[in-house]
């Protein structure tokens, strides 16, 4: 399904973990303390969504689109964020210990990635 509008899912505290939802389309989906630790989320779309105070420890996020997202208070401790676009993210308080990311990866204006522990891998 490649429908272009936002979708009203609730997954608020969803525990995901490990999941495979490779290419999912996430966009504008609640998941407000979710648990997506270890799950396989390259390619997905999360555009808009609410990923405040998620757990996304160890995931895969390869070319996801993370744009305008609210990641307030997540963990991307050790996530790979190689190609994935996070234009316009509300990244405060983020935790990045050890996640990757590349020179495809496109950050919020000003964001400073080394800052919150996230380190550059060259593709």
């Amino acid at each position: 399904m490649n429908e272009q509008a936002s979708v009203s899912i609730s997954l608020v505290g969803a525990d995901l973990s490990g999941c495979n939802l490779q290419g999912a389309y996430l966009n504008g989906a609640n998941m407000l303390s979710a648990k997506l630790e270890n799950a396989k989320l390259i390619g997905v779309n999360f555009t808009g969504a609410n990923l405040c105070k998620a757990s996304l420890v160890k995931a895969e996020l390869a070319n996801a689109n993370l744009n305008n997202t609210n990641l307030y208070q997540a963990d991307l401790s050790e996530t790979d964020l190689r190609g994935a676009s996070l234009i316009g993210c509300n990244l405060g308080d983020v935790l990045m210990k050890d996640a990757m990311y590349d020179s495809s990866t496109r950050w919020p204006s000003g964001f400073d990635p080394d800052a919150c522990g996230a380190k550059f891998y060259e593709s």
